[in-house]
């Protein structure tokens, strides 16, 4: 896979714009579009500064596009045709909101992290312990198979987020 390959995939994996990524690098958008589609000239100093960008990106971004996401559906079956990476991903949003307040809260390195979502390590028992002691389904996580506790657990989960809301914001008005 050649250095604009890797990128234009990585851009596609994690939904990145070119118009960000190219207001990120100081350049056009059009010239990061023909550097990565039809120039034969892209450097490897690029690659790194891109790839940096990319995977800062990634660590710090929210995976939630509101503080909760209700609508989430756990049996959809688009999510369970994803692999243990996918999975862990979606245990970073539903739990933690970002990777790296994963990585955190596993005492792990958002880089080793990233290393189980892409696929080049597969989590082992002592991974597996540490997802499983901050909640994560580790019958789901491997299998893809949710059981009807981890459903309820979670249905429940998201009610407590919203009264402890609701308790937060009647809690400001008294003190007003």
């Amino acid at each position: 896979m050649t250095y604009q390959e890797e990128i234009k995939y990585l851009l596609r994996l994690y939904g990145i714009k070119q118009n960000w990524l190219a207001h990120q690098i100081g350049l056009k958008p059009q010239t990061l579009s023909y550097l990565l589609n039809e120039s034969k000239k892209f450097n490897e100093d690029l690659y790194k500064s891109i790839k940096e960008i990319i995977n800062t990106y990634q660590y710090d971004q929210e995976l939630f596009n509101s503080r909760f996401d209700d609508n989430y559906d756990l049996f959809d079956d688009e999510k369970l045709r994803i692999g243990i990476g996918g999975r862990i991903r979606i245990f970073a949003k539903r739990k933690y909101g970002t990777l790296k307040k994963l990585a955190a809260a596993m005492e792990i390195s958002p880089q080793q992290l990233q290393q189980y979502i892409t696929g080049k390590r597969e989590p082992g028992s002592r991974i597996l312990i540490k997802l499983l002691r901050l909640g994560c389904d580790i019958n789901w996580l491997l299998s893809g198979t949710e059981s009807l506790e981890s459903f309820k657990i979670d249905k429940l989960e998201r009610e407590l987020r919203k009264l402890q809301e609701s308790l937060n914001q009647i809690s400001e008005l008294v003190k007003k």
